[in-house]
């Protein structure tokens, strides 16, 4: 089963810088200082054969199986097909393999239950048993994992930017940018670094809880990862949000509220716990992840840390798209008129769309297009007085005023039919969401007008503080710093 969140385009309010740069530190600790232990895991391996002590262990790994491990180990299953011990260096690799499954045989051999501990056949064993795990503590992976038997303090961090193989890598990177790209702007990087750690300590800890003693460790971030999904979902919460799923062979994508998602994740995971026995995967860890991530959303959402605004952005433009969906014929229609340079058509199909999505950008979009195709169409005015009505509360629609004013302002030669105060509180908003060049154009325009335009000076004002903050010279600036002082 698969269940993903979907997003819109990150914007350059909205990038996700650490996200960008959590993926990035992954791929270098996989592929420069990972890239050679798997050639240093073989190398141990094949010394380790090489050596001659393999046909004395696999011996004594016969009998153990044969007295206490019938019938889960059968090592006569290998040697029926294989070469005897120490004619094939692929067979003997295979049956070192096998050994290393059952760490209990190697306790059985450390208490003596094969050759007394005094005994040269023991010393010889133990003395390249202690070179074979020298060789592989050579490997960055070895040295770094998270050991269940004697976890590193530094391996509870490092571990989360390790991965197993590429494809274990790519899927978690996947799940990561996908769920920073919905998180990161709605906590802040602030906030959201330290939760990921954070959930991907958890993670650690539950796994290090399950497992503790045992030979053997964990690598990956998909622990952390993990938190980031239980997070959203207490995050976002009732707030209804895109999300593709797969089951078997039935995909689809709907809407639904985010909290949803919890127990569909964590149930999937539980689940698959207890019916994967023997898997590789760290399903304890990503429990334990989705449980921590759920709490810390709980806790940053209790103490005010998220960002509303946000949160409610992203919802607000899901729901313009799926309203859009319902009407997508007529919508079809409307942009093959416009292609065809039809202006009346486009219209009248769009108009109906107008009334029912009058805030959807796209429609708006369509709308003022179709208005541009006539000479001096007099619905422009109009069809740009809605857009600029629209409050700018989601990305898309600071997009959709910016780009239509400039289109405007050409349109009527810097001529528009805009209200004194209309225009004064659009370059106002145009500031405040730092859209520096449109702006900058409408205070110009302000700064032509016949009569004194009220709030024009602090208009100007605002400006050079933004100009100030971008680093804009005091050539640029010095225009505007003299309306300032009027």
């Amino acid at each position: 089963m698969l269940i993903l969140p979907l997003h819109r385009k990150p914007t350059r309010e909205s990038f996700p810088v650490v996200t960008v740069l959590l993926v990035l530190a992954n791929v270098l600790v996989f592929f420069a200082l990972q890239s050679g232990d798997a050639r240093q895991e073989l190398r141990a391996a094949e010394r380790y054969v090489d050596s001659g002590v393999l046909a004395l262990e696999w011996r004594w790994f016969e009998d153990w199986a044969e007295t206490v491990a019938r019938p889960e180990v059968d090592p006569e299953s290998i040697d029926r097909v294989a070469p005897p011990v120490g004619q094939d260096d692929r067979a003997d690799l295979l049956r070192l393999m096998a050994i290393e499954r059952h760490p209990s045989f190697h306790e059985a051999v450390r208490e003596g239950w094969f050759a007394p501990l005094d005994s040269p056949a023991y010393a010889r064993w133990a003395s390249a048993r202690d070179r074979l795990e020298a060789d592989r503590e050579l490997s960055f992976t070895r040295r770094h994992m998270l050991g269940y038997d004697e976890p590193r303090p530094t391996a509870l961090l490092a571990h989360m930017f390790m991965h197993g193989s590429v494809a274990h890598l790519l899927g978690n990177m996947l799940f990561l940018v996908v769920l920073g790209l919905l998180l990161e702007p709605a906590l802040g990087a602030g906030r959201y670094l330290p939760a990921y750690l954070l959930g991907g300590l958890g993670a650690a800890g539950v796994s290090l809880g399950i497992h503790w003693g045992e030979v053997g460790g964990m690598v990956g971030a998909s622990g952390a990862i993990a938190c980031l999904m239980g997070l959203m979902a207490v995050v976002y919460g009732t707030r209804r949000i895109r999300f593709f799923y797969w089951f078997f062979v039935y995909f689809d994508y709907v809407r639904a509220p985010a909290l949803v998602l919890l127990p569909l994740w964590l149930g999937w995971e539980v689940l698959a716990f207890f019916i994967d026995e023997g898997s590789n995967v760290a399903y304890d860890a990503h429990i334990g992840g989705i449980v921590a991530g759920a709490l810390l959303g709980l806790l940053l959402v209790k103490t005010g840390q998220v960002r509303s605004a946000w949160l409610d952005s992203v919802e607000a433009d899901d729901r313009a798209g799926e309203l859009l969906h319902s009407d997508r014929r007529a919508v079809q229609s409307a942009q093959s008129a416009l292609d065809a340079l039809d202006a009346a058509s486009a219209k009248k199909r769009l108009r109906p769309l107008l009334g029912r999505h009058g805030r959807d950008p796209d429609l708006l979009r369509l709308y003022l297009a179709a208005c541009q195709l006539g000479a001096d169409d007099p619905e422009l005015h109009g069809a740009a007085a809605r857009i600029f009505r629209l409050s700018g509360e989601t990305e898309a629609e600071r997009q959709l005023i910016e780009e239509t004013l400039q289109r405007y302002l050409d349109a009527t030669s810097d001529r528009p039919r805009l209200q004194v105060a209309q225009a004064v509180d659009l370059a106002r908003r145009l500031i405040a969401w730092r859209r520096l060049a449109p702006a900058r154009r409408l205070v110009d325009l302000l700064a032509r007008a016949r009569r004194p335009v009220p709030g024009l000076a602090d208009l100007a004002a605002e400006l050079v503080r933004l100009m100030d903050s971008e680093g804009l010279p005091d050539a640029e600036t010095a225009r505007y710093r003299r309306l300032s002082a009027a």
